[in-house]
C-alpha cells in the first residue's frame, strides 16, 4: 500500500474509527510510541491508530492488512532513524499548497498517543517538572478533547501567528530525539546506544 493509497484508506467512511486520518498524522502517533516509554507491544496503539480489531486477516489480502503493513513500515523507519541517526529525524508535517507547513495534525496525533499512555508520560506532562519543556513544542499545537488549547488560548498577537507560523515548529525534531533519549535512559539506565534499534 502506497501513502497516497494508505491515507486514502484512512479517509474511507466504514465502521472503523481510526485515531488518525492522514499519513502525516499517522507519523506523529507513531514518533510519540517510538520516542515514548517502553512497551511491550507496539502493535496495540498502532492498531488502535488505524483502527482495526484483531480480527483474523493474516493472508495478506485484506486492505486492512496492507495498512498494518504500510504503517508498520512507518514505525521501523522512524524507530531507526531516531536510533541511529536522531539528526536525520524530520517530522512528516503536511505542506501548505502556498509554501510552510502545517504541524497540527502531526502533532495532535503526537499528542493522542501521548494520551493513550498517559501515566507513563507523567513527568513530561507535569508543568512543574523541566521536562515538560520538551513537549511543549509539540502542545503548543494541540487541542484538548473539548477543543481547548493543551497549553490555554495563546496571547492574540501578530508575533503569536508568525511564531505558530513559522517558527515554533522547528524544534519539535530536536524535542522528540531528546524525548526518544530520555525514555530510554529511564527504562533501560543507560545513554542510547549507537546503533542500537528501539524495542
Amino acid at each position: 500500500m502506497t501513502d497516497d493509497q494508505l491515507e486514502a484508506w484512512l479517509l474511507t467512511k466504514i465502521n472503523r474509527r481510526p485515531l488518525v486520518r492522514s499519513v502525516s498524522a499517522l507519523e506523529g502517533f507513531l514518533s510519540a510510541i517510538v520516542a515514548g516509554p517502553s512497551l511491550s507491544n507496539p502493535l496495540i496503539p498502532i492498531h488502535a491508530a488505524l483502527g482495526i480489531g484483531y480480527d483474523p486477516y493474516d493472508d495478506g489480502s485484506t486492505p486492512e492488512y496492507a495498512a498494518l503493513a504500510a504503517a508498520i513500515i512507518h514505525y521501523n523507519r522512524i524507530s531507526q532513524t531516531l536510533s541511529e541517526a536522531p539528526l536525520d529525524f524530520s517530522p512528516r508535517f503536511i505542506a501548505k499548497a502556498g509554501g510552510g507547513v502545517e504541524p497540527r495534525p502531526w502533532c495532535q496525533a503526537f499528542y493522542t498517543a501521548v494520551e493513550l499512555s498517559r501515566k507513563h508520560w507523567k513527568p513530561l506532562l507535569d508543568i512543574n517538572n523541566h521536562l515538560h519543556e520538551l513537549l511543549l513544542p509539540v502542545l503548543i499545537y494541540c487541542t484538548d478533547k473539548k477543543g481547548r488549547p493543551v497549553l490555554g488560548p495563546p496571547r492574540p498577537a501578530p508575533e503569536t501567528e508568525a511564531f505558530l507560523e513559522h517558527e515554533a515548529h522547528r524544534n519539535i525534531a530536536v524535542v522528540v530525539a531528546a524525548i526518544r533519549d530520555h525514555h530510554h535512559v529511564t527504562w533501560y539506565d543507560e545513554p542510547v546506544p549507537a546503533g542500537t534499534p528501539y524495542r
